[in-house]
Parts: C-alpha cells; sequence; structure tokens
C-alpha cells in the first residue's frame, strides 16, 4: 500500500474544463472584471501617448521649421481661411504661413496650384533660407548652399538637382516662426503630465478594484473548499493527510488569487499594448514595422518550449510542497514521540530529503524564467538594432523624420516589456492552473456519505433502538473488518462490545454514527435504515466519548458546548458537575474562561477525558456511546464517572466498548465479537456461566485472582 503522503502526479482534468470553472467564479463580478477592463483600455492610452507626444514635439516643433508650408499675402481674399484648413497660421512680415504635415503634401500641392504659394526653411552655409517651393528627399539629404550673402534680400538656394529663389531669415523673421513652437512645448508638456498624471490614477484605481474583486472570488473559493471539506466521509481523511488538505485552502487559492486579481485583467491589457502599439508602428511606417518585428518567429518558438517547461515544474513544485507540508503537520503532531524516542536525526533526514526536491522544482522553474526573460530582452535589442541601422539611414536621407524612429525605439521597448513580463505572468498563470487542478480535483470528489434522496426525518422523541441485520463492512476492498453482523440494542438498553483489538467494536461505533457506509446488510435506528436518514439528524441524536480525545483551542466553556448558543452557562456547569469537574474548573483563575492550549495539552489525559464527558452530557443525546471513554481515568474518578452515567443513562441507549471488563459489568446486554463476528451474547454473568470466550477475557485480566474467582463469581451469577 502507498503511502497517503504520495499525490497523484496529473489529475486528468483538462484545460478548458479548468478555465470554465474558474470562469464560474469570476462570473457574479463580471460588471468589476469589465470595468477593469475598460480602465485597462485607457492605461493603455495613456501609455502608448507618451511616445506618440515626443514624436509631436520632435517633428513638428524641434524639427518643424524644416517641414514643407503654404505661404500667402496676408491681405490675400479668404487666404486666412484656405491655409487654417492644414494647421495653425504662422504670421511673419505681411506674409502668413502653414506647415503640412507629411503625408499631406500631395494635396497640399494642389492647393498650392490655386494661388498659394509653396515654401520651406532650410539651413544652408550657416544662414536660414526661406526657400520658395519644396526641397525633394534627395535635395534634403544632399548638400546646401546659399548663392548670396546673409543679410540680402534675393538669395539663392544651390542643391545637386537645381536653384531655388530665397531669401535670408533675420532672427526677428526667425522668431516668429519659432514662436508657435515655444507655445506647442507648452501644451505638449502639459498634455504629457496629464497623460503621466491619469495612467498613475487609472493604474491605483484599477489595482484597488482588481484587489477586491480578486479577494471576493478567493474568499468564495475557500468557503466552498471548506464546506465540500466538512461534508466529507471519514474515507477522505483516511486517505488525505490534513497538510495537503491546508496546502489546498491556502496555497492553492492563494495562487488563484494572483490569477484573478493580477493576471488575467493584465494579460488583456498586454493583448490591447501590443495591439495598439503594432496598429500605431503600421500606420507611422509598414517597412520600419517589418524590420523590428522580423524577431517574432524566434520569439514564437521559444514561448512554445517555454510554456512546457514551465507547467512541469510547477506541477512538480506544487506536488512536493504538498508533500513536504503533510510530512511537517504530522510530525510536528506528533513531536513528542519524535523527542521520546530520540528519532530527531531520522526525522530530520527525511525532511531534508522533501526540502531538498521541493529546493530542486523551484529552482528548475527558476532557472527557465532565468533564461526565458533574457532571452525576450536580447530578442527586443536585436529589433531596437534593426529599427536603428534601417531607420537611421532613412532619416538621412530624408525618407523617415527623426520623431518617427524615435517613437519607434520607444514603442519598441514597450512591445517587449509586455512580453518579458510573460514569463512572471506565464509563470503565475501555470502557478495557478496547478492549484486549479488540485482543487477542482478536490471539489469533484463527492461525499462518500450523502442523504438519501428522499429522506425520513427522525420524530422529535427518538426511542434509540438500534438493530444490526446481516452487516458486512470493510474499509478497503474486500478485507472484511465485520462479516454477518447481526444483534438488536432495546430503546434505553446499555449494552457493552468486548473482544480483542481489532475485532470490529470500534468500526461498530463508526457505522452507527455513519462516517462510513456498509456494503452488505443494513443498520436501523427506531426500525428505519440510517441511509434513509438525514446525516445532520442522525449525529444530533447521538453524542459519543472517544478515548483519543479531541479538545479546540479556546475556553473551557467554549470546549463543552462548541459553539452551541442553545447550551447556557448552567447547563454547562450542570454537566462538568456530574463528571466532578466543576469544584476542580471554579479553583481555576478564571473558571470556566480558562485557555485551553492546542488540543487540550494543558489538561492531563484524564482531564481531557472527563471534559469529553461533560461535552456529551450537556448535549443531552437520546443515544450515548462510550468508545474506551473511561481507558484514561483513574479508579477513583472512574467510580464517580460510573456514577453519573448510570444517572445519564436511564432512559437512554447506551453503547460501551471497552476492554476493562469491570466498566460493563452493569450492562444490560454484552456482545462479544471476534475477528469480525458476533461471538456471543448476554449479560456479565451470563457470559461467565457459558464458560466461552468472554469467560476468558475476564480470567485473563483477573488472573492474580486466579481461576477460583472467575467460578466463584460465574457460580454465583448462576444462583
Amino acid at each position: 500500500m502507498s503511502s497517503i503522503h504520495q499525490e497523484k502526479e496529473k489529475v486528468g482534468i483538462k484545460d478548458s474544463q479548468l478555465l470554465k470553472r474558474m470562469a464560474a467564479y469570476a462570473l457574479p463580478y463580471w460588471k468589476s472584471l469589465l470595468f477593469c477592463l475598460f480602465l485597462a483600455f485607457l492605461i493603455v492610452v495613456a501609455d502608448l501617448a507618451r511616445p506618440y507626444l515626443l514624436k509631436i514635439a520632435i517633428d513638428d516643433h524641434i524639427g518643424g521649421l524644416s517641414k514643407p508650408m503654404l505661404a500667402a499675402s496676408a491681405n490675400a481674399p479668404d487666404a486666412r481661411e484656405e491655409l487654417s484648413r492644414w494647421g495653425d497660421i504662422i504670421e511673419s512680415g505681411d506674409r502668413i504661413y502653414v506647415r503640412i504635415n507629411a503625408g499631406s503634401e500631395a494635396a497640399a500641392a494642389q492647393q498650392a496650384e490655386g494661388g498659394v504659394e509653396k515654401a520651406q526653411i532650410v539651413d544652408a552655409s550657416g544662414s536660414s533660407l526661406l526657400v520658395r517651393g519644396w526641397l525633394t528627399e534627395e535635395e534634403n539629404a544632399g548638400k546646401l548652399e546659399t548663392a548670396a550673402a546673409a543679410g540680402t534680400e534675393g538669395a539663392k538656394l544651390v542643391t545637386d538637382r537645381g536653384t531655388y529663389e530665397a531669401e535670408v531669415l533675420t532672427s526677428g523673421a526667425l522668431k516668429d516662426f519659432r514662436a508657435g513652437d515655444y507655445s506647442g512645448f507648452l501644451k505638449l508638456g502639459v498634455l504629457f503630465l496629464v497623460v503621466v498624471a491619469g495612467g498613475a490614477l487609472l493604474n491605483y484605481w484599477q489595482s484597488n478594484q482588481l484587489q477586491y474583486t480578486g479577494q471576493h472570488i478567493i474568499f468564495n473559493i475557500r468557503q466552498q473548499l471548506f464546506n465540500h471539506l466538512s461534508r466529507m466521509s471519514m474515507s477522505f481523511f483516511d486517505r488525505n493527510p490534513v497538510g495537503r488538505l491546508v496546502v489546498r485552502v491556502t496555497q492553492d487559492t492563494e495562487s488563484l488569487n494572483q490569477l484573478y486579481s493580477q493576471v488575467l485583467v493584465n494579460l488583456v491589457k498586454d493583448v490591447i499594448v501590443i495591439v495598439g502599439i503594432l496598429a500605431i508602428m503600421l500606420q507611422l511606417s509598414v517597412k520600419l514595422s517589418l524590420i523590428a518585428f522580423a524577431v517574432l518567429p524566434f520569439l514564437a518558438v521559444i514561448t512554445f518550449y517555454y510554456r512546457r517547461l514551465v507547467r512541469e515544474a510547477q506541477r512538480q513544485s506544487r506536488l512536493i510542497l504538498s508533500r513536504l507540508n503533510s510530512f511537517l503537520a504530522e510530525n510536528l503532531s506528533g513531536i513528542r514521540i519524535t523527542q521520546l524516542f530520540i528519532r530527531e536525526d531520522r526525522q530530520r533526514e527525511q525532511f531534508d530529503g522533501l526540502n531538498t526536491a521541493y529546493y530542486r522544482a523551484g529552482m528548475k522553474g527558476t532557472v527557465v524564467n532565468s533564461i526565458f526573460q533574457p532571452v525576450i530582452g536580447f530578442l527586443g535589442n536585436v529589433s531596437i538594432a534593426l529599427l536603428l541601422w534601417y531607420g537611421g539611414a532613412k532619416v538621412l536621407e530624408g525618407g523617415i523624420t527623426f520623431g518617427v524612429v524615435y517613437a519607434f525605439t520607444h514603442y519598441i521597448r514597450q512591445f517587449f516589456q509586455p512580453l518579458q513580463s510573460l514569463a512572471e505572468k506565464y509563470n503565475q498563470i501555470q502557478t495557478a492552473m496547478v492549484g486549479a487542478e488540485r482543487i477542482v480535483d478536490m471539489l469533484n470528489e463527492e461525499p462518500a456519505i450523502v442523504d438519501a434522496e428522499k429522506p425520513q426525518p427522525l420524530p422529535a422523541a427518538v426511542h434509540g433502538e438500534i438493530r444490526f441485520e446481516n452487516v458486512w463492512f470493510a474499509y478497503t476492498g474486500e478485507e472484511w473488518v465485520l462479516k454477518d453482523v447481526s444483534f438488536t440494542i432495546a430503546p434505553g438498553q446499555t449494552v457493552a462490545f468486548v473482544g480483542a483489538t481489532g475485532a470490529g467494536k470500534s468500526s461498530i461505533i463508526q457505522l452507527i454514527n455513519r462516517f462510513y457506509d456498509i456494503q452488505k446488510g443494513s443498520i436501523k435506528l427506531d426500525g428505519v435504515d440510517i441511509r434513509e436518514i438525514p446525516v445532520a439528524d442522525l449525529r444530533r441524536t447521538i453524542s459519543v466519548v472517544q478515548q483519543d480525545v479531541f479538545l479546540f483551542t479556546g475556553d473551557i466553556a467554549h470546549n463543552i458546548r462548541l459553539n452551541n448558543e442553545s447550551i447556557t452557562d448552567r447547563q454547562v456547569r450542570e454537566a462538568a458537575a456530574m463528571v466532578n469537574m466543576d469544584e476542580w474548573i471554579s479553583r481555576l483563575p478564571q473558571g470556566y474562561g480558562t485557555m485551553l492550549g492546542e488540543r487540550g495539552v494543558t489538561l492531563s489525559l484524564g482531564e481531557r477525558q472527563l471534559l469529553s464527558f461533560a461535552r456529551s452530557i450537556a448535549f443531552r443525546p437520546q443515544i450515548l456511546i462510550l468508545d474506551e471513554a473511561t481507558s484514561n481515568i483513574d479508579t477513583e474518578t472512574e467510580l464517580a464517572v460510573q456514577d453519573a452515567l448510570y444517572t445519564i443513562s436511564k432512559g437512554r441507549t447506551t453503547l460501551i466498548v471497552a476492554h476493562r471488563l469491570s466498566t460493563i459489568q452493569h450492562a444490560d446486554q454484552i456482545i462479544v465479537m471476534h475477528k469480525g463476528k458476533v461471538r456471543e451474547k448476554g449479560n456479565h454473568f451470563e457470559l461467565l456461566a457459558k464458560q466461552g470466550y468472554y469467560y476468558k477475557l475476564y480470567e485473563l485480566q483477573y488472573k492474580d485472582r486466579g481461576a477460583e474467582a472467575a467460578a466463584a463469581a460465574a457460580a454465583s451469577g448462576q444462583r
């Protein structure tokens, strides 16, 4: 049989099924998530606007002086109206000008044929010339010279392709042409600041909204997980150690928190960024865009392999973490045994092995990420290098403006930023998907103990008749623990179960509570099969005092009433008094408000057992079960408890599982179990008189008194 700490590596759930389940949790918050996507769109617009504003500043204002212009006399009819269609009017002397943006030259040239003149400012031989006409791209890229001295009105511009009429601009005239640039810088600076501040505020708003939404979704998932675990049968907990379940409810759900509160919306945001950058870059220059994205095929291949490696690394890491937590929870709970048997070194070796495996699994994912991110950065720099090589040459040739190339460098960096963060996001996605696999796998496992489709509610007054009819039961497969067991317990009767260890006594108790379901036969309460009774109703009628008492962190009163507010403080004290604990508790500094340590570690075994008795009595059950409940109590206290049990068992069906036969001699019926079968039935004296299996058990326990004492007891029973 494999260890319960060994967990299956793959759960066999498709990604599409996982995404469907995860989307179902987010569906109630679709408005909030849609609003976050809208904010993401605005954030992207703000991010993409910044390089474009810089491009405008460079091309339209820093380098705007040399842009082609249309010119006309300020006094010409309708000239101002005609030129204002192309942009802001520049006034210099008795003439007005307007700059033509790239791409509009052809339309503007047609306008020039209607009486409006072409004009352009160029630098030649250290002077600024206002040329009548537009220079070609080749002329702009070539050598320019002036054929007249500075200051003369009739100058000429000499190029490789021809000569243009020109005039040398004075400093005053240059200021006229630069005036709009200075005011444009101010407007662009204010707009740039508004865009940056607006983007920051939108990011803050989106982050808070996402965290709010993500935390609510994770709250619901944790709540569902805990409620689901609360309904699971004991067989589930037999197969799943506590550490594994803790990982499911805490760390696996936390990995989903990152998915909902960060990854999904930001992933959509990154997609919008990439699409937006592609659109802007293609609009600015198709050739530059194709050159910049020449590295994308290499990126696609690398991402494909990265996806496979990181998913496997995350799955292995979560698997080992679950084992590590299970081992840790188990060994910290049993630290006393570890120290008692001096097994610290051995346990340390086992922990070191799991810790080392977890370290290696984590490092595998880290190494994959540490390779992927620099590769993405390298490809981004290769793209920029190609851009500088091709774009720089085109700027020198006059085919592309410097502002376009500058904006391209920014957009390429922005394009590769989400791709670089893909490693982290994809890592988070895979962590979340692995966590989702485990969570969905757990939620898909239906409780083995469920209510019938048409349950039969118990009446308020339960008589307490219990009947086993040909019951067969096994925890696993056909390894039968109970074999064809039949007996009847009358209402109000006290019945004891005795037998050697492994005879099936405690299994009978587990079945009455329906912690497990039988494979064959039936168990009936007041004539109704317990599988037809709602589980909550069934367990409400039964109180169990176990040998291994579990106490919760909290005060004594809390551990007696277990948050049942219908049990008053007076009833708590009465229950404690019935097991002779009231006086001892009252002497404590905080009385019933005294805080207990984890699992009641501050109490002795006997005190914990008595507290468990008080708890069962406080709930006033119709059926009381004692499973080796007096094994940790001293003889004097046991006598007091026996008196209390004699009182509270009146009118109640009471079942007692015991090894010490002295505690069950008063029972109305004793059922002797042996190897999963009912060997004998009768009261104490009847069984002794039979001198069968019970007689042998009695003789073994009281062998110091001799066989004569047992025989005498049997004889007295016969009389």
